[in-house]
């Protein structure tokens, strides 16, 4: 979450307003419109990683080069 409490910051616009959609693993910046899916290999280093799609922790960032695991849709 964003140190001002309001979400998690979106990829797109970088302001704290992104929001789970009612699909798993989908997400959209109420801001800035954009859409993104939680990939579970990263479309910046092409690394790996478990995700958990219905968690409300989810992690967004590769543990590998620490970019972002959304991608837009």
């Amino acid at each position: 979450m964003s140190t001002s409490d309001l979400g998690d910051v979106c990829p797109s616009c970088h302001e704290p307003w992104l929001r789970p959609t009612n699909l798993p693993g989908r997400y959209r910046c109420v801001n800035c419109l954009h859409r993104f899916e939680l990939r579970s290999v990263c479309p910046n280093c092409g690394e790996h990683s478990t995700i958990v799609r219905m968690s409300s922790t989810a992690l967004y960032m590769c543990g590998h080069c620490q970019s972002s695991m959304l991608a837009p849709i």
